[in-house]
């Protein structure tokens, strides 16, 4: 790799790649929202890590619709997580704390919103608006549109890879204050923490062959960091969802205690994931 363009064109065709053969998989029934969403985080990402080599408005524009398609993804992504993740914490309630038909009342909520969500994929996929993506996809992958800066040495990459890891620290920093004052926005900031330190990963990914040895490394402890961030967030929605559900339990004259019992283990996990991410300060 002689350049930051070589260097850069060459991760964004595999994640073009992945984006541009996507809807055949979903046209065809295949689950592929988790590695479709990645590849939009990696391409969006380099974007963001990266901003000085792209031409801005162009930039701004991808960046736009991958943010807009990344979120329809999203939408049946989290419901599966979420499925997994309640239908085991149901399993670990004893019998005689588990008051009413909970099994049901979430296969209920889950498969209504899933059924919508996956509605509006396939709709989106028929849209002007995603034929207009495609194209767009397809021109970054044939020619992305560089400026001048990507003609230097591949060599520099480092020096973005080093500013994405303090901007992931700054953010984690600025979380952990915020949750030791019960700031309202903490969580959300905790979430921005865990963005960073993805575009951080992902930039050491895409930096590998000028990296070498130690990129592995790096990659191995952002996982880490990323798999206790990702399960906090996994836990704040669970949080939502619980709060739903024991509503809707009430309202239908059934018992909530159950979903109020779970939600409690949720904030019990999200405050001890805090505490272990001390680790990175």
């Amino acid at each position: 790799m002689k350049t930051l363009r070589d260097l850069v064109a060459a991760y964004l065709t595999e994640q073009l790649t992945v984006l541009v053969d996507a809807p055949a998989h979903v046209r065809a029934g295949e689950d592929v929202t988790h590695p479709t969403r990645v590849a939009v985080r990696r391409v969006r990402s380099t974007l963001r890590v990266f901003p000085e080599l792209f031409e801005v408005p162009k930039a701004g524009r991808l960046d736009d619709e991958l943010r807009w398609w990344a979120g329809l993804l999203g939408e049946v992504r989290d419901l599966d997580v979420q499925s997994a993740r309640l239908g085991a914490a149901l399993d670990t309630v004893p019998d005689e704390l588990a008051l009413g038909p909970l099994r049901r009342q979430l296969a209920e909520l889950v498969d209504v919103r899933r059924g919508v969500a996956l509605r509006t994929v396939h709709e989106a996929l028929d849209s002007p608006r995603y034929r207009t993506f495609e194209v767009l996809l397809h021109a970054w992958r044939a020619d992305p549109p560089f400026t001048a800066e990507a003609d230097r040495p591949a060599k520099r990459a480092a020096r973005y890879v080093t500013r994405a890891d303090k901007k992931t620290h700054r953010r984690l920093v600025q979380a952990s204050k915020a949750y030791r004052a019960g700031a309202a926005d903490a969580d959300e900031l905790m979430h921005r923490a865990r963005k960073a330190g993805k575009r951080h990963r992902y930039a050491v990914e895409l930096a590998a062959p000028v990296l070498g040895k130690k990129a592995d490394a790096i990659v191995k402890e952002r996982k880490a960091f990323q798999e206790l961030l990702g399960e906090h967030q996994d836990s704040v929605v669970a949080e939502g969802l619980l709060r739903e559900l024991g509503v809707a339990a009430g309202a239908t004259g059934e018992n909530g205690f159950t979903w109020g019992l779970l939600h409690a283990r949720e904030q019990e996990i999200a405050r001890v994931i805090v505490k272990k991410l001390r680790h990175y300060l």
